[in-house]
């Protein structure tokens, strides 16, 4: 049974800078232990939910913001067991690994010496981490060369689209997801560039029909204007079942997808 837990659940410069919700990124897990986009707080979220850094087979950064990639290099040191065993992988985007004109590159060249294996993600690619398939989906963001990830688990395919703006091709490329994983920055009635509000999530949500849309990397004002309202501005418009995450929230896919939320 494929399982996911929301190692943090916010987003942006000043959920980020005050921690307002952690910023750990998601850790999934389907024979294949995959840690996407470990930003500030994922060492510690790991150590409350008693997930192992060593357990993990794959780091995927999906672009060069520090709330997605900030704690990448402390689980390269966990998948390598302290630096102790050649072992793991790394999908990241081409601004990570080799740098930008404005962003990166984030991963020092010890720490590449740690991994088995580094791989640029890019848009339309694809790759495959001990026979799981993960596709390489498009953004459309302030980093150019971000990406999201499209892996087909056992039980259905989960897209997490990374940081970008409403965009039709961004949308098409997740169509068939059952899960999809959406970055909900702003509120309705407060966009901004590079990130979706929520009446841009609800036409991304309508256009791709998954079974189950779940949304994360709050932002400020989302959290003050509240992130569960928002989902459920976006569930009456599709017809879709939207849920806000919270941090330390699980999902697990099986015939049906549960929802276990954390007290904490």
């Amino acid at each position: 049974m494929t399982k996911l837990v929301f190692l943090g659940t916010g987003g942006g410069r000043f959920s980020t800078i005050y921690q307002i919700r952690a910023t750990g990124g998601l850790y999934l897990m389907d024979g294949v232990n995959m840690h996407i986009d470990p930003g500030p707080s994922a060492a510690h979220q790991m150590h409350r939910v008693k997930l192992d850094p060593a357990k993990t087979d794959a780091v995927l950064v999906s672009h060069c913001h520090p709330d997605h990639y900030t704690d990448a290099e402390v689980m390269i040191e966990g998948m390598s067991r302290g630096g102790l065993k050649k072992r793991g992988t790394l999908l990241a985007s081409r601004s990570v690994l080799e740098g930008s004109q404005l962003h990166g590159p984030a991963i020092s060249n010890y720490h590449r010496s740690l991994l088995d294996r580094i791989e640029v993600a890019s848009p339309g690619g694809s790759t495959q981490i001990d026979g799981v398939r993960i596709r390489f989906t498009s953004t459309k963001h302030s980093d150019p060369t971000g990406v999201g990830f499209s892996i087909e688990t056992r039980d259905g395919l989960v897209s997490y689209v990374s940081d970008t703006e409403l965009d039709e091709r961004v949308a098409r490329e997740q169509e068939g997801s059952r899960v999809l994983i959406l970055p909900l920055t702003r509120p309705w009635g407060a966009r901004i560039p590079n990130h979706l509000c929520t009446e841009d999530a609800l036409e991304f949500v309508r256009a791709v029909k998954p079974e189950m849309a779940i949304l994360t990397h709050f932002g400020a004002k989302l959290i003050h204007a509240g992130a569960e309202k928002q989902a459920s501005i976006i569930e009456k418009g599709t017809g879709v079942r939207t849920v806000a995450a919270n941090d330390l929230m699980s999902v697990q896919l099986g015939k049906v997808i549960r929802i276990h939320r954390s007290a904490s």
